[in-house]
């Protein structure tokens, strides 16, 4: 399709943002610099999209393209 972007460029320009993130971390996911939906867990990153899960439980998949993620530091004991 005229115009278009590769798929493959984006997501593994996009990817490059949850590479170091493993399944179970807890995270916060920023979209424009305000936070969607509180902390969540991170499931996986597939096809450009982030595959999460919100404290409330609730299964999200949010583009990789325009968003940033922070991982949250576990607390010491």
């Amino acid at each position: 399709m005229p115009g278009r972007r590769s798929g493959d460029r984006r997501t593994s320009q996009s990817r490059s943002i949850v590479d170091n993130f493993r399944r179970g971390d807890k995270i916060q996911v920023f979209s424009a610099g305000r936070q969607l939906d509180g902390n969540g867990t991170f499931i996986r990153a597939e096809d450009g999209f982030l595959v999460w899960e919100d404290n409330s439980g609730n299964r999200n998949t949010t583009s990789l393209e325009s968003i940033s993620v922070r991982r949250l530091r576990k607390r010491s004991c």
